[in-house]
């Protein structure tokens, strides 16, 4: 997929966010393991595009009910309430980035050095702290409109190549998935942009998207 260059603009500007992604191109989140959609799923999709240093992205999720008791950064967010994912990796390295964002602005960091830690994590021979970034690293900016829910984030070359480094001409892996949470009482509702099918891996990355910045 082609990811485009956007105009510059101001992510804490609503307005301006949704001028400089009207063209952009959008995926959309679905539940490709299910035959159908569960009952209580909410459409979203994700807008994409770049500037220099920066991949930009516009997240936009129907949610009704904004849900989240997290209290601190890099708790394991998706354990408390509402999240919004990101998961990312340029193409010629192994270390990939995975970062939340909550409703009430509270993020989670983790930089992955490998596919084969996710294993050794679930194995306990990692611990998932040694992986949190407590420094931030990316930028993001969120608000709601009626039962929409929106996420501006900009997230720097730097995550993985040298400060600065221009991303054009490179190519990144990407995902974007969501956990719906209707009530801390009920389970939330999941759903990804990558066809992800069986067994649900928001890691799998064969089934993430490659987005070329040119």
């Amino acid at each position: 997929m082609n990811c485009p260059t956007l105009s510059h603009f101001d992510i804490r500007d609503p307005k301006a966010v949704h001028a400089a992604f009207a063209e952009a191109p959008t995926m959309q989140m679905q539940q490709f393991w299910r035959v159908a959609p569960e009952v209580g799923f909410l459409p979203a999709h994700v807008r994409i595009g770049w500037r220099h240093d920066c991949f930009l992205v516009l997240g936009e999720l129907t949610d009704p009910h904004l849900y989240t008791s997290a209290t601190e950064d890099n708790q394991i967010l998706c354990s408390f309430g509402d999240v919004f994912e990101i998961f990312l990796r340029d193409s010629e390295l192994e270390t990939y980035a995975e970062f939340h964002v909550a409703p009430n602005g509270k993020r989670l960091q983790l930089l992955w050095p490998d596919a084969e830690t996710l294993r050794r994590v679930h194995d306990k021979k990692v611990a998932l702290d040694e992986l949190k970034v407590h420094e931030p690293i990316f930028d993001f900016s969120q608000w709601s409109e009626g039962e929409k829910w929106y996420i501006c984030a900009s997230v720097p070359s730097r995550i993985f190549l040298p400060a600065g480094t221009p991303l054009e001409g490179r190519t990144w892996c990407a995902s974007f998935s969501r956990y719906d949470y209707s009530s801390a009482e009920e389970p939330p509702v999941l759903s990804s942009t990558s066809p992800h099918t069986g067994k649900v891996s928001f890691h799998c990355q064969q089934d993430w998207a490659e987005l070329s910045f040119c």
